[in-house]
């Protein structure tokens, strides 16, 4: 019975301790690299964190569900809702696929021109703690406070990746939408607040539903349909690819804890419509992309608009299948820099897993109620994966590891082949959910899809890859509406401005006298 008592007491600190075991490496390698810059064995450092983080994540299992509950913030009249983190059935599958991710980045690090302690390693563990504390904050404030710091993170990694005026614009923008989806998520807590229900995601309102599929959205690019991952960051593989699906991540939760019973509204097919465009339009350019890096941000927002699109069907399992589906077999393909034959073929498990065919990771994914949307939601499906096989398949110009030790030849498959398994793992004990047979017809419509579009891409010019450049001109023109909403923004801000200059300057006394006589005059008319 003492035993019992004592795993009891604290299980509420394996979250707690996964994230440690990601921090407390990262500080390692900061130190080493300021006090040891030649040690040889910082590598080692970095991949035992992320090793140890994994099989803590894997422990959770044991005890699920359990809470982490800071200590309250004062006064607590002010403060009523405390910080709060939960690993139940959908914050789990969301962490052990950052762990996963995480570990895998620095595995495929040892194929670096230059194997050295980098920081890039840093920020890849710190990223990873970051996203574990926020797909397991179980309610709006604690999400609030981890989505701000991932926001700010990206902000200042993105402000020093680009060069440009316009480009570090374009960043602002891309950081003002997210600060727009912050604040729709605060509205969502003061609407349930308002309602008395409002102290966890299991309790919170139903009128809250559609303001945090919204925040979301906003988030990731949906509503309204926008890139909000600039192409032209040097940001690529490694940190790139943590920065960007570990964030993306973090607003795709919310889908999953969205009330099902909140989403019947008259607003919802409108949604789905412009959620399913987007899903359409990513498909269109991922397939087409030239290669898999100038495609990501399509990925992203195609496997972000399918997982909404869940949600909105009245089916929050869906978007936790997208959602792991969007790390781990993105991941796959965003961290492969090696051309090694057996291994792509390896990888063709994630279309697999994209298929939602039976006991697939995204098995769950259609259960929902699609009705009219359900044919374009099957070409969307079939456009992402007709696009993983092509880019998983091509013979890019990647390094060979021939030139390379014994050890990294090993290592190196090792963190692509994790990302595997965890893919087929997650399909069978994933979540409440996972281990059906779901949509199995649509699943079979859309795979023959898939074949089809494979079979048809080197046949059909229009189905070809275009060039790098055209990708950066669509994105262009795909910002021409936001830029002229910029422009607007920037001539009201000028006649403010020089609205402001007129009244502090010599004459700001003059026109506050003839102001204060014009509203008298108003007032003495309207007594009369």
């Amino acid at each position: 019975m003492p035993a019992i008592k004592l795993i009891q007491l604290y299980t509420p600190m394996l979250i707690l301790i996964t994230c440690l075991l990601l921090f407390v490496t990262a500080l390692t390698l900061i130190v080493l690299r300021v006090f040891l810059p030649a040690a040889r064995y910082a590598w080692l450092v970095a991949a035992g964190g992320g090793i140890l983080a994994l099989l803590s994540v894997f422990l959770w299992l044991s005890q699920m569900p359990f809470e982490l509950v800071l200590p309250a913030w004062q006064p607590s009249s002010l403060f009523s809702t405390p910080i709060l983190f939960r690993a139940d059935e959908i914050s789990w599958p969301f962490a052990v696929s950052i762990a996963a991710l995480t570990l895998a980045t620095l595995l495929t690090a040892v194929t670096q021109p230059v194997f050295v302690n980098s920081f890039a390693w840093v920020g890849v563990l710190a990223l990873g703690g970051v996203g574990i504390l926020a797909v397991t904050a179980d309610n709006p404030l604690t999400l609030l406070l981890v989505w701000a710091f991932l926001d700010m993170t990206e902000l200042l990694t993105q402000l020093r990746s680009v060069e440009g005026k316009a480009n570090n614009e374009k960043v602002v923008i891309s950081f003002s939408t997210r600060a727009f989806g912050l604040a729709l998520l605060l509205w969502a807590n003061i609407v349930s607040v308002s309602e008395g229900s409002a102290l966890t995601f299991q309790s919170i309102s139903v009128s809250s539903g559609l303001y945090l599929v919204a925040a979301a959205g906003l988030r990731l690019g949906v509503f309204p349909l926008h890139l909000p991952y600039s192409s032209e960051s040097t940001l690529r593989r490694g940190l790139g690819t943590s920065l960007r699906l570990i964030s993306a991540a973090s607003s795709m939760v919310v889908l999953a804890h969205t009330p099902a019973e909140s989403l019947n509204s008259v607003v919802t097919p409108f949604l789905i419509a412009f959620a399913l465009g987007a899903a359409l339009y990513g498909g269109w350019m991922w397939l087409r992309a030239p290669d898999e890096l100038n495609g990501r941000p399509y990925w992203i927002i195609s496997l972000v608009s399918l997982s909404v699109i869940a949600a909105l069907s009245g089916n929050p399992t869906g978007a936790i299948a997208w959602g792991c589906a969007l790390i781990l077999v993105g991941g796959t393909l965003f961290l492969t820099s090696v051309q090694i034959n057996w291994l792509n073929r390896a990888m063709l498990v994630g279309m697999w897993s994209l298929s939602t065919l039976p006991f697939s990771l995204t098995a769950s994914a259609w259960v929902g109620r699609l009705g009219f949307f359900l044919p374009f939601v099957i070409i969307a499906q079939a456009l992402m994966t007709a696009g993983f096989i092509r880019h998983a398949l091509r013979p890019a110009e990647r390094d060979t590891l021939e030139s390379q030790p014994g050890w990294t030849r090993a290592v190196y498959p090792a963190g692509i082949i994790l990302l595997i398994i965890v893919q087929i793992a997650l399909g069978f004990i994933g979540w409440k959910g996972a281990l059906q047979i779901g949509a199995w017809l649509q699943a079979l419509i859309a795979s023959a899809l898939t074949f089809g579009l494979v079979w048809a891409t080197p046949r059909f010019r229009i189905l070809n890859p275009i060039r790098a450049h055209w990708v950066t001109s669509t994105v262009s023109r795909l910002n021409v509406a936001y830029q002229g909403l910029w422009g607007l923004y920037r001539f009201l801000a000028r006649i403010s401005q020089s609205i402001i200059t007129t009244l502090e300057g010599e004459g700001g006394v003059m026109w506050t006298l003839l102001f204060l006589a014009l509203f008298i005059s108003l007032l003495s008319q309207g007594s009369r």
